[in-house]
């Protein structure tokens, strides 16, 4: 894959994680794990700020995986975002469990564009409910 391409992806995606990065350092601790305010979740209720943090990181190293099946994401964390019945973690991660994750997956995601070959990008997605290739 053509290095231009790759670098235009990866400063797409390193400033969205950016981003992310901001919002979850400004996040006042007071504001953090607090599920009396916004955001709401529809299918969960009310939840912190935490959760949308958590769930974003979650879902961007979920899809920058080659599977569903081999998918695993570093610890603390499990699988139970997957869960059908939209199960919330049994506690508040906190802010630097989160930036942590949020690292993790800002080199996995750089790794993955940096490795991407034409054949790669073209190849169907690994999660069978997509019907999408890897590069969309």
């Amino acid at each position: 894959m053509d290095t231009f391409w790759k670098l235009v992806v990866w400063q797409q995606f390193g400033a969205a994680i950016d981003m992310l990065e901001n919002a979850m350092r400004a996040c006042p601790d007071r504001t953090w794990s607090d599920s009396s305010k916004r955001p709401e979740w529809p299918s969960n209720g009310v939840v912190g700020f935490w959760y949308l943090a958590y769930h974003t990181l979650f879902f961007l190293d979920f899809y920058l995986s080659d599977s569903a099946d081999e998918f695993r994401p570093p610890s603390p964390f499990n699988l139970d975002e997957l869960d059908p019945a939209g199960l919330l973690p049994e506690r508040p991660f906190t802010k630097m469990e989160l930036l942590t994750y949020l690292e993790y997956c800002r080199q996995k995601c750089r790794v993955t564009i940096e490795s991407l070959t034409e054949q790669k990008a073209r190849e169907r997605c690994g999660m069978d409910w997509l019907d999408l290739n890897f590069a969309e």
